[in-house]
């Protein structure tokens, strides 16, 4: 037994910190070609990306967000997308040409977590958080996904990294970028709000320490104070201001209390790598540098935020991973380095855990295709034309470039509910009214089930209800389940 014991001791000792590097860029590169197998097939929380999609096009034509059609989300994500979404009109590659647009973004996300990394001078360092971030379930859903977050993310850690190059370097233009990298995180989605005000506790803290100096502070902030102003400017000449504070502030803030928070934080205080985040960012907090101190704070932060507060869907967890992932590199890779046998075990694992991975993503993909989708989005588009209307259906975007019947133009089973309920409406949408009055090309006849009354009291009951004749009379199937098209 002691010669075996000699014979580990004796391969690990020539275990050095190339290898330990190069092992991660294996395991980094097997794990991107399961997500990117996944950005093609994994079909989950797919009516999102639908819903930014169509939203993009209807900025393209013209449309105002908020005035002339429903949305409750940032308008920068629309804007920028519009140009290539109006590129391929009536074309649903679309949806993955933008799919392929997020994985690059993810991507320079990655890139500057490991530049993060190198302010502690340890390339294997850099390449840990990229693996822990990339072998987690969570990324393997989101990481290619056309919504805002991973948008809001990039800007977020470009924040962070201009903002530890001011503290190294003193360069004026550092702290500039810094902000303007937290502006538009924001611009991107307004959920990063709450992470901002403890950005802003942050840099009172580097004040007081003399880390900042109030004078660099106030300089670097007028082109970020300037671009506020200048979105602000532009929505209320598009007037549609008040319509923007009232659906991205007072809406998102209603709709809290409709959705159910999720037991993911009180399984993660523990046994996962959250909890362990969470012991490394107190643990070390006072030994060591202000770097990993600000990157404590914020995990910490993000960590509470995504127990208590609003956080129903995998994608609002995707910061709390990239800032877990930084913490954990940071406080382990001496250890590491010190001790090789722990080395190879977490290289184990993570190999391991691929399988476990792809073994979930089959299954997700079994349940959300998003290829199949796609299909069914490209045959409606085929089959219709610009003069066409299209009605979203229950828990199913599809429409991108077609004409809407309503101002609400999707999440009728559970955001339409809440906005009758905080604000009421003065006329109840009946999609059957719709359906006869507007005639869409196509419709998704499976009825709306009352999420918002599932979720918040536990009954099952429907906030809408196809009448059976309508449809028969009017429309005829397709090869898609539950789809049909007008005769």
């Amino acid at each position: 037994m002691r010669k075996y014991f000699d014979f580990i001791k004796a391969e690990l000792s020539d275990f050095d910190a190339n290898s330990f590097i190069r092992l991660l860029k294996i395991f980094s590169t097997i794990a991107l070609l399961i997500i990117f197998y996944a950005s093609i097939f994994s079909g989950f929380q797919i009516v999102d990306e639908f819903e930014h999609l169509h939203a993009s096009w209807l900025v393209s034509i013209g449309n105002i967000p908020y005035l002339d059609f429903f949305e409750h989300h940032n308008p920068l994500l629309w804007y920028i997308s519009a140009p290539i979404v109006s590129l391929f009109y009536n074309n649903a590659i679309i949806f993955y040409i933008m799919r392929f647009v997020s994985f690059i973004i993810s991507l320079l996300t990655l890139l500057y977590v490991y530049k993060i990394t190198l302010f502690w001078g340890k390339k294997e360092c850099g390449w840990l958080a990229i693996a822990l971030i990339l072998g987690n379930i969570i990324t393997l859903y989101n990481f290619y996904q056309f919504r805002p977050d991973n948008f809001m993310n990039l800007c977020f850690i470009i924040g962070i990294y201009y903002l530890f190059s001011y503290i190294k370097n003193k360069q004026l233009s550092d702290l500039i970028y810094s902000f303007l990298g937290f502006t538009f995180s924001f611009l991107f989605l307004q959920k990063i709000a709450l992470l901002l005000i403890v950005v802003e506790a942050i840099l009172l803290w580097l004040i007081i320490k003399k880390t900042l100096s109030i004078k660099s502070v106030i300089i670097a902030a007028v082109p970020s104070i300037l671009v506020i102003f200048s979105f602000l400017l532009f929505m209320y000449h598009k007037g549609n201001l008040l319509d923007y504070y009232t659906l991205n502030f007072e809406f998102n803030k209603a709709m809290v209390y409709y959705f159910e928070r999720g037991d993911f934080w009180l399984k993660s205080i523990l046994i996962s790598i959250y909890g362990l985040a969470l012991f490394a960012s107190i643990y070390f907090f006072k030994r060591e540098n202000t770097y990993f101190k600000i990157i404590a704070i914020l995990y910490i932060s993000e960590f509470l935020m995504r127990g208590f507060y609003f956080s129903p869907h995998p994608n609002y967890y995707t910061l709390l991973i990239i800032l877990s992932s930084l913490v954990l590199s940071i406080c382990s890779i001496n250890i590491l380095n010190k001790y090789k046998i722990f080395s190879t075990i977490l290289l184990l694992a993570l190999f391991i855990n691929l399988g476990n991975l792809f073994n979930r993503l089959e299954h997700s993909i079994s349940r959300h295709n998003s290829y199949k989708h796609f299909i069914m989005s490209d045959y409606i588009h085929k089959n219709s034309n610009n003069e066409d209307y299209l009605m979203n259906g229950y828990d199913m975007n599809y429409n991108i470039y077609r004409k809407d019947v309503s101002y609400y133009w999707f999440g009728l089973d559970m955001l339409l509910p809440i906005i009758e309920q905080e604000y009421g409406l003065k006329k109840h949408i009946d999609v059957n009214a719709l359906i006869l009055k507007y005639r869409p090309k196509f419709v998704y006849t499976k009825d709306y089930v009352d999420l918002f009354a599932y979720r918040a009291y536990g009954e099952t009951k429907f906030t809408q209800k196809h009448i059976p004749e309508i449809i028969t009379t009017l429309y005829k199937n397709t090869p898609f389940d539950n789809l049909v098209t007008l005769k």
